[in-house]
């Protein structure tokens, strides 16, 4: 089987409610149209001595099975 990959970042808002991602406007749209999620990484923020100090979004991977045959 081959497989066809999506990767979106996503960065995270400051709200008076904490942070928010926005994910749900397009999550399940991606869903419905045959991707599923295989892997995630935390988008981490450094601060001026490059000292990790919060995560300020997330790297998500996607994967389908190929509806046709690659193009050589």
């Amino acid at each position: 089987m081959q497989w066809e990959y999506l990767d979106k970042m996503c960065l995270f808002t400051d709200t008076t409610d904490g942070l928010v991602s926005g994910m749900d406007s397009w999550v399940n749209e991606v869903g419905a149209q045959g991707w599923e999620l295989v892997g995630s990484s935390p988008l981490i923020a450094p601060n001026r001595e490059g000292i990790a100090y919060g995560t300020i979004g997330v790297h998500l991977v996607f994967k389908r099975p190929r509806s046709a045959p690659p193009v050589p």
